[in-house]
């Protein structure tokens, strides 16, 4: 196996190559950054910042260069500009002046976790002020959009190469809805795994993801609470062969939510999602052997 090979923009991502036989297959990890940057204010306590954070993401599909695909990692918080959302899903409330841009708020958008977050999961205001336009314009220039711009290469490459391209996007997701989510006080399944309700993804995927879980005797839900974001629906292109899904893992499988700490369910939980990501490369590998074109 070749030696692990990272490629670093400092302070936005990191792209780990693949260290065997290369797969069609992209996983990133957009919301699991904890490099904050210097400019970050928030009148929140670091606790229940850090609580928002897809915590441990990055470690628990670090394993997937391992089986030929590319693991792409944003290292900065999704609290500070979140490269799942739209530039243009931002509330004017959280700017001081007048928005250039149109302005498409999304459903979350409205519940204040639009890509500059106005409140934390548990309703309480996240920002120490109004942040001028010319500020939230760096953040775009400096992280969203590089991040959004290696994603877009990284599939784009996979696809020109192989004829197909699968994108995977990571997070973890609390265990009961949170005030501003979709589903407040409900319990969650083990997984969640999102296609847009078809718009991102062939069936074939989807189904193929959600029975690796099941057969490992974990509960599955499809597109519910979640469903994806824009970091799929960018890159996704089912007739073109360019296919994305998202991966939620329950906390509650893996960690402490009061300490942040790996509990022993860590350990099953890991062994889990590596089978998938196993699995998962060799399935669309094979796909694209029969693909005309493929680079085999």
């Amino acid at each position: 196996m070749k030696e692990l090979q990272v490629a670093v923009v400092p302070g936005v991502y990191h792209r780990y190559e693949p260290r065997s036989a290369e797969t069609p297959v992209v996983f990133d990890v957009s919301r699991s950054g904890r490099e904050y940057p210097a400019a970050f204010r928030s009148p929140l306590s670091f606790s229940e910042l850090h609580d928002n954070v897809s915590m441990y993401m990055e470690d628990f599909y670090a394993p997937a260069p391992d089986y030929g695909a590319t693991l792409l990692y944003a290292c900065f918080p999704h609290t500070y500009i979140d490269a799942n959302r739209s530039v243009r899903d931002i509330d004017p409330a959280v700017l001081e002046g007048e928005w250039p841009w149109p302005v498409e708020q999304s459903g979350v958008g409205k519940r204040g976790l639009g890509l500059i977050k106005t409140t934390s999961r548990y309703a309480t205001p996240l920002q120490e002020r109004p942040l001028t336009v010319e500020e939230v314009q760096e953040r775009i220039v400096n992280y969203h959009e590089p991040y959004h711009r290696e994603l877009s290469r990284v599939i784009a490459k996979k696809r020109s190469d192989f004829g197909i391209a699968l994108q995977i996007s990571c997070h973890c997701m609390s265990a009961i809805g949170m005030p501003t989510h979709a589903d407040p006080g409900q319990e969650r399944a083990d997984f969640c795994i999102g296609d847009m309700h078809g718009k991102t993804s062939s069936p074939e995927y989807t189904d193929l993801v959600v029975g690796l879980f099941r057969d490992q005797g974990y509960s599955v839900t499809v597109n519910t609470p979640y469903d994806g974001g824009v970091l799929m629906s960018r890159n996704a292109d089912p007739s073109d062969n360019v296919h994305s899904l998202m991966i939620e893992i329950n906390k509650r499988l893996f960690m402490d939510i009061e300490t942040f700490k790996l509990t022993p369910g860590a350990v099953p939980t890991r062994m889990a999602v590596e089978e998938v990501i196993r699995q998962v490369c060799r399935y669309v590998g094979r796909q694209a052997t029969k693909t005309p074109g493929a680079a085999r």
